[in-house]
């Protein structure tokens, strides 16, 4: 009969083990104590049994349960603490597995919780100055009576479009006056404006749009939602570039483009593919070019890419190009603040059709981001994350190397993610990103592809979370390394 403690740690636990069976003991452990755990009978935060204490229960090796421990620890499913034993670290009740691990199942959006997000989109907030912004907001707080009793303008607040103007002619090469600087929040608030500006300006044509295959998804929906023709733009097989004589021979007046880090494999248009995309513009009075900068300070290799609307006043002098710049990668998505520049020519026709609206931005957070800019922090902050993101971006590099027999990378000179390409794959995105699910990690593929591609975004992961997460996603899915 066992012992009431034995009895007590095992509650929980009911094994049967086959030592006639072709599968090896620890292999039929591990799938028991998976089961439990994915099953919710072993619960998030339990102690699990001493290998020595399962050995002598189940009447098997250590090491039969050293090897089924060793994998779990690899997938996830528990964790070692130093002098205290072994955790489960896995929350069932967050996923909705299948009592097979290889059959894909689906978990609620709503409570699904991962380990290792890697999210595209997100910053590292553990590096960001919070001590630095609260003394700012202090500041702030004792003008704010006289800021919020005071007439505000409509494009955004003096003081923060001089300091971006400032800070657009040192980092980017983008010169303008204050006046050509519009504030909204968000993308989606100024790409709405420049579509009913360009309603406006030409009335008697139907205006037609083009973007970059894998373009910011959310410019391609407003165009959707305003009925506007639009063109995708596919990629060169050559060198991974759009394909810019699709351009040339489409009715399009409009071009949006990220010519500093095009999605998805980051690339750069070359001074000689900037200088035929301004030729493109110039030749007809009715076309513009919208240059979306994002993740543009943060290269991790040479000096930044002079901004394209810098080469046309440089070169053409014909003001085809409206910069659009946003805080969101280099302070935080959730300020929603982002800003364009306008050239000359276009300002009177704003000024009529968007003209009446205010600035979607609270002048108090304007205030505190002009104030912050001001004082300096706001460009030591985009140098520290600079060094920040380069060491992540290294590391992640070398954590995928071992793997090349399997993935492709690209992308590892700039921006928060990388592009990660299964070429060998025969398995479909989704039982890749259910495999990955299943072991608390949170995959991005890339919508729209006939490739196996998922977006890698470690900007919000740790190294250590790095260090972590790839060997267990290799593993999950498979590979070994070479």
């Amino acid at each position: 009969m066992m012992p009431t403690l034995q009895q007590n740690a095992f509650q929980h636990m009911a094994f049967a083990l086959n030592k006639a069976e072709k599968e090896p003991l620890y292999s039929q452990l591990y799938q028991q104590i998976k089961q439990q755990i994915s099953c919710g009978r072993l619960v998030y935060g339990e102690k699990l049994p001493s290998k020595r204490k399962i050995a002598d229960y189940l009447n098997i090796s250590q090491s039969t349960v050293e090897n089924a421990y060793g994998q779990l620890l690899a997938e996830g499913y528990i964790e070692a603490k130093a002098r205290c034993g072994f955790f489960v670290s896995f929350q069932a009740e967050q996923f909705a597995l299948s009592n097979q691990a290889t059959q894909p199942q689906t978990a609620s959006k709503a409570s699904q919780h991962f380990r290792y997000d890697f999210n595209p989109d997100q910053v590292d907030m553990a590096h960001f100055p919070f001590a630095r912004m609260k003394k700012q907001v202090k500041k702030l707080w004792d003008q704010a009576s006289r800021i919020l009793s005071s007439q505000s303008e409509k494009p955004g607040e003096i003081v923060l479009r001089e300091q971006i103007r400032d800070y657009l002619y040192a980092s980017r090469g983008v010169s303008c006056s204050i006046d050509q600087i519009i504030i909204g929040a968000g993308v989606e608030t100024c790409i709405s404006q420049l579509i009913l500006l360009f309603d406006h300006l030409y009335p008697e044509q139907c205006v037609n749009y083009a973007m970059e295959q894998y373009g910011y998804p959310m410019v391609a929906q407003l165009l959707r939602v305003f009925n506007k023709n639009l063109i995708r733009l596919p990629l060169t097989d050559e060198n991974l570039k759009v394909d810019f004589q699709r351009l040339l021979q489409s009715a399009v007046n409009v071009f949006y483009v990220t010519p500093s880090h095009q999605y998805p494999y980051g690339s750069v248009l070359s001074i000689n593919e900037r200088l035929q995309l301004l030729q493109w513009a110039n030749q007809q009075a009715d076309r513009y070019i919208i240059e979306d900068d994002y993740d543009s300070e943060f290269r991790y290799k040479g000096k930044p890419i002079p901004a394209l609307q810098q080469l046309d006043n440089l070169m053409t002098e014909q003001g085809k190009v409206i910069y659009l710049g946003s805080f969101s990668k280099l302070l935080m998505p959730s300020l929603r603040m982002t800003f364009m520049v306008l050239p000359q020519q276009l300002l009177p026709i704003y000024n009529r059709t968007c003209g009446l609206f205010n600035s979607t931005v609270p002048r108090l957070n304007q205030y505190l981001i002009a104030q912050f800019m001001q004082s300096g922090e706001f460009e030591k902050h985009i140098h520290r994350m600079r060094t920040h993101y380069r060491k992540k971006m290294e590391l992640l590099c070398q954590l995928l190397q071992p793997y090349t027999n399997y993935i492709r990378y690209y992308g590892e000179q700039s921006g928060f993610y990388l592009l990660l390409d299964l070429y060998t794959e025969t398995r479909s995105l989704a039982q890749l990103q259910t495999l990955a699910a299943n072991v608390g990690i949170k995959l991005y593929p890339l919508p729209d592809s006939d490739k196996k591609y998922f977006s890698l975004g470690f900007g919000n992961l740790s190294q250590q979370q790095l260090q972590q997460a790839i060997p267990l996603l290799m593993h999950t899915w498979g590979y070994v390394d070479v």
